[in-house]
């Protein structure tokens, strides 16, 4: 436990660190001092690698001089400086012995680089390296500063990067982002840092300035808004989708934004990618505003042909089912899974949607049916 007597403070007892070995100790959330015993003289630095974040006290000294184990930076035990021209100098305090007690003058560890540390990324983002971005992350992370907002300037770079040079095949930039740090957060310390980073380099690319798409002036309202997004979404008019969907958010109408772009996506033609616009789902319009309407107009808008005479009859039984849906009582009946099988592997479509309607109105739990749907695709 360390104690604090005017600037300095006591860290460990020498006898914790013994001639020729190391010792962390953590001084705050997420930040550690590193303590070296070389020929019974203390040293004291950061424990944090300038470069990447990874633990000193796992690195080796020779001639005064501490090598990170992890990507060989090498640094003067003494005065910290970097013998790497790519990597900062390691902060270094003083240390005394007083009566077998190891103190340390710490000064102020208050972090004041963030500013810096997110250009860093931003650089990162827009060269796609991932040396840059990964230290960038790290260090942020070092400065205690919240992954929520470093994810933030991650998904403003990606929307500027998908409105200049994607189109809405860019979906999968985003289901990549959102998998990379949902794997992330099953992880601590340098396997999340990486985690992270695969992540980032999902959203980086070139990002051109482009002009401020601003919302539509006075009077309009989300009931006029609604049918001009039906109707450009018919006609393939993904610019126009964009102005309609800032409109409709500088209106207070975000909550209906998504559904209606779903709507969009899957009713008419059967578009192969609503899971891109699920994956938009998980981010918050507020903070991914630019990304989330850029790309949900692209989806929207994209031009196609019309369906294949198979899906337009598809697309009719589905809307006369769904009004049967709504009727029906949904009372919970045993499961007959092999009539439901049966009924889906028909050549007889409509067979195959009686099949699914009559298993949803008696009631069967839809993560049921989608098991049984996955299991016989993979059998298929």
């Amino acid at each position: 436990m360390a104690t604090q007597e005017t600037q300095w403070t006591k860290l460990a007892d020498l006898s914790e660190v013994p001639t020729g070995e190391a010792k962390a100790v953590r001084i705050g959330e997420g930040r550690s001092i590193a303590l070296f015993n070389v020929d019974d003289k203390i040293y004291a630095t950061d424990n944090q690698c300038p470069h990447m974040g990874y633990p000193l006290t796992r690195g080796r000294i020779r001639h005064n001089i501490l090598t990170c184990d992890w990507h060989e930076r090498s640094f003067d035990l003494e005065g910290g400086g970097c013998f790497n021209v790519e990597c900062d100098d390691l902060q270094t305090f003083p240390a005394e012995v007083r009566d077998g007690e190891i103190w340390v003058q710490l000064g102020d560890l208050t972090y004041k680089r963030k500013a810096e540390h997110l250009s860093l990324l931003w650089e990162g983002l827009l060269s796609g390296d991932r040396w840059t971005m990964s230290k960038a992350i790290a260090l942020l992370l070092k400065g205690g500063v919240p992954e929520g907002e470093i994810v933030e300037l991650i998904l403003r770079h990606l929307g500027r990067h998908i409105a200049s040079s994607h189109g809405s095949e860019a979906g999968w930039d985003v289901a990549r982002l959102m998998n990379g740090l949902s794997v992330g957060r099953r992880y601590k310390d340098a396997d999340r840092l990486i985690a992270m980073t695969t992540a980032a380099c999902a959203a980086s690319g070139g990002a051109a300035e482009r002009l401020e798409v601003v919302p539509l002036p006075e009077p309009v309202a989300w009931e006029n808004i609604e049918p001009w997004i039906r109707s450009f979404s018919r006609d393939g008019h993904s610019g126009r989708i964009e102005r309609c969907l800032f409109t409709a958010y500088t209106l207070g109408d975000a909550d209906k934004i998504l559904s209606l772009l779903l709507e969009c996506t899957v009713e008419p033609h059967f578009i192969g990618f609503p899971d891109n616009l699920i994956s938009l789902g998980y981010l918050s319009e507020e903070k991914a505003f630019e990304l989330v309407f850029n790309l949900g107009a692209k989806l929207v808008g994209r031009r196609r042909g019309e369906p294949q005479r198979f899906r337009r009859d598809a697309i009719g039984i589905m809307r006369d089912k769904l009004n049967e849906l709504d009727a029906g009582d949904n009372t919970p009946t045993d499961y007959d899974e092999d009539s439901f099988v049966s009924a889906l592997t028909s050549v007889d479509i409509q067979k195959s949607f009686d099949g699914v309607a009559a298993a949803l109105k008696d009631g069967v739990p839809i993560d049921q049916l989608v098991s049984t749907v996955v299991i016989l695709a993979a059998d298929r």
